[in-house]
């Protein structure tokens, strides 16, 4: 890929954009049929709304609002510099890197790779080795779309991917656990290459006392549930006010009941995408039940779904605080549930922990809302809802510590992979000529009145 070609113009980065829904639509059961096939099972509905719907409704919001985004930015100038005038205006950074991660191969290439185009980039795509046939589709699918001089795609091993992240980007998107986070930063320093990391982490619930049991279990199964869990915003663990964990369980299991009343052969529940990831948190709980925890499977059928490579919904309860399931994020449908004594107990919780991607409460007392928002730090929130705020085309999405660092969508998405270039226009007739050596009596009068405004 060469950056000697000039930036493209609305025009084109609008035609450009058409071309992208045009291909994600006409392939939308290409796609689907692709993932599942990588999955081992996802369901064709789950890939339509969190993978296609989403991709889509990111290029739908950058073409409404492209013009105003390319739009140069007056700036203010100084009473000392006038008549001069100052304004940013936004440039593309040139070639922008992007790797993607295996639990949404589609959503996690294509937005990104939404907001790089809008701002005018050439991009190259690293996908994940894990879902080899959704890359291959969507390496076909893009390059036949918009041209390998505008988009590359690669698939291939972990190797590959350490010297994709070793390329001379202008900036790199990586998508993916902390660990590997911090191993991409070190690579792209060596080149200077600035970073956007979108992390995980775990991301806590908090129950307030006043929330409403039941709205909040079947808000909470569904985000754990989606794509068997395996979420970078899923609900990592649940704090309930002390007492009524024993409820909250239960009105868990009567949403869970409802939402997969037969787990054999549900073509709605999603499986764990390899035997490594399924083996990882089969022995995650076997660890947690070792150390004392009590686990209980949301499987009202008692159906043996190891074949299937599937795990229903299973809740935690006394999990030892040094087990995996306490100290890592879980990437599974697995739900450690904790109690609490006060509200600012469980932010204290929460605050004392690595800094979430996402934070839920469900509660509807204004006064507990403010604190949660003001009194934590995470990547995002929502209230009384879970994941769908990274559906928000018109909010950032990032995260903060541990989580990561920088954000995209919209139209932080275009600044991340824009320059904004400041630039300072001088008059022909100015008072600066009163500031020219050879200095005298003048300008140190001038120096004295501005240095003592």
């Amino acid at each position: 890929m060469s950056r000697e070609k000039p930036p493209p113009g609305w025009h084109e980065r609008q035609r450009t954009l058409r071309r992208l829904s045009a291909m994600l639509r006409e392939n939308e059961a290409a796609i689907a049929e692709a993932v599942c096939a990588d999955f081992g099972h996802r369901s064709a509905v789950e890939t339509r709304f969190a993978e296609l719907f989403p991709s889509l409704q990111a290029i739908l919001h950058a073409r409404r609002h492209l013009k105003r985004w390319m739009k140069p930015r007056k700036r203010g100038v100084s009473v000392w510099f006038k008549p001069a005038s100052n304004a940013v205006i936004p440039q593309p950074l040139g070639i922008v890197g992007i790797v993607v991660p295996w639990n949404y191969p589609v959503y996690l290439a294509i937005g990104p790779l939404v907001a790089a185009l809008s701002a005018g980039n050439r991009v190259m795509i690293k996908m994940s080795e894990c879902v080899p046939r959704t890359g291959a589709l969507l390496a076909r699918l893009l390059e036949g779309a918009l041209g390998p001089e505008l988009v590359r795609v690669f698939n291939g091993s972990v190797e590959l991917a350490e010297q994709f992240v070793g390329l001379p980007f202008d900036h790199v998107l990586f998508t993916g656990s902390t660990a590997v986070g911090r191993k991409v930063m070190r690579a792209c320093a060596e080149n200077l290459t600035p970073v956007t990391l979108e992390l995980g982490g775990k991301s806590p619930v908090i129950v307030g006392p006043d929330a409403d049991f039941r709205r909040a279990a079947t808000s909470i199964v569904w985000g754990k549930m989606l794509n068997a869990g395996q979420t970078c915003v899923a609900p990592d663990y649940v704090l309930v006010p002390r007492g009524r964990r024993v409820d909250f369980a239960g009105a868990l299991g009567v949403a869970a009941n409802e939402a997969y009343p037969v787990l054999a052969g549900n073509p709605d529940l999603g499986a764990i995408v390899n035997a490594q990831h399924y083996a990882r948190l089969q022995a995650w709980l076997e660890q947690a039940r070792a150390g004392g925890a009590t686990i209980r499977c949301i499987n009202p059928d008692g159906a043996d779904l190891s074949a299937e490579r599937k795990i229903p919904l299973t809740l935690v309860w006394d999990c030892p605080p040094d087990s995996e399931l306490m100290q890592q994020e879980i990437f599974g449908p697995v739900l450690p549930l904790l109690e609490y004594d006060s509200i600012g107990q469980a932010i204290e919780f929460v605050n004392s922990r690595p800094r979430p991607l996402a934070l839920y409460l469900f509660s509807d007392d204004a006064a507990v809302q403010r604190r949660i928002v003001g009194e934590t730090v995470s990547g995002g929130v929502a209230l009384n809802e879970t994941v769908l705020q990274v559906a928000q085309d018109d909010l950032p999405f990032g995260g903060v510590g541990a989580s990561g660092m920088g954000h995209y969508h919209g139209y932080e998405g275009f600044l991340t992979f824009s320059k904004l270039k400041p630039v300072f226009r001088q008059r022909r007739l100015n008072g600066l000529t009163l500031f020219r050596p050879p200095y005298g009596r003048s300008v140190a009068l001038l120096l004295r009145w501005m240095l003592r405004r």
